[in-house]
């Protein structure tokens, strides 16, 4: 994959955790757990034994991956 910052080849690998934990992405202005809970992104499910690719920049230091389908938002602003 070509990187979409500064496109030279990305070297393509897994997001994984050792430990019994989602890995999750929500809104930085999200000030309560319910708020982050709304409005997440679970990355990496544990419990699903899942290993998300992704897509890892060594010239800009960037991570680029797929949204999961099962994403708890919207994908629109309105």
């Amino acid at each position: 994959m070509e990187c979409p910052f500064c496109g030279r080849p990305m070297q393509a690998g897994r997001i994984d955790t050792a430990k019994p934990v989602n890995i999750e992405w929500y809104p930085e202005d999200k000030e309560s757990y319910l708020e982050k809970a709304e409005n997440s992104i679970t990355v990496k499910n544990t419990y699903k034994f899942e290993r998300p690719a992704a897509y890892l920049c060594f010239h800009c230091h960037k991570l680029v991956m797929d949204v999961p389908e099962r994403a708890n938002f919207r994908f629109t602003q309105d």
